[in-house]
């Protein structure tokens, strides 16, 4: 299974999600954390939703891979409570949770925490954390088609596939 290809996926589900409702919203992929400097020049180029993989867990009975997408936003003298932000917030929510994942079992635990600070109003700018993880599926891809893996002596080098779960 390739991360990378995990992590495109979810990036794309986004964008297919988000771009109607904010068609001039930025939406990529995201190495992690932010340090001040880099905020500084994202903030140049909001609103914007970065999501980062930042963690994959292969485990016996469970796999999962966790995201944070991080959703920056300037204020504008209109808007000093980063009321924009929450309109965000509460449209990305539905489109993670609905999202048409072929890499996971449906449904995930989303969390959404606000990082607000006096730096960041300072630059004008909110930022929050989208949290949320895929479990993994107990299928996989044979040769283009769905097989359950307890059938499966051997699938190395499958896709793992299926739908999230909470």
């Amino acid at each position: 299974m390739s991360y990378l290809k995990v992590r495109d996926a979810a990036v794309q589900q986004i964008k297919e999600g988000m771009l109607p409702l904010y068609p001039k919203m930025r939406i990529e992929a995201h190495p992690g954390a932010f340090t001040e400097q880099t905020i500084k020049q994202e903030a140049q180029r909001t609103p914007a939703i970065l999501t980062s993989l930042l963690r994959a867990a292969d485990g016996v009975y469970n796999n999962s891979v966790s995201f944070i997408s991080w959703v920056l936003y300037r204020a504008s003298s209109e808007d000093k409570l980063y009321d924009g932000a929450l309109k965000i917030i509460s449209s990305l929510i539905p489109v993670i949770r609905n999202a048409n994942f072929d890499l996971a079992i449906k449904d995930t635990a989303i969390e959404a925490e606000c990082l607000y600070s006096g730096a960041l109003d300072a630059l004008a700018v909110t930022l929050w954390a989208v949290k949320w993880e895929l479990v993994l599926g107990e299928r996989a891809f044979i040769n283009g088609s769905p097989e359950d893996l307890e059938h499966i002596e051997s699938f190395g080098g499958t896709t793992i596939v299926g739908t999230v779960k909470i």
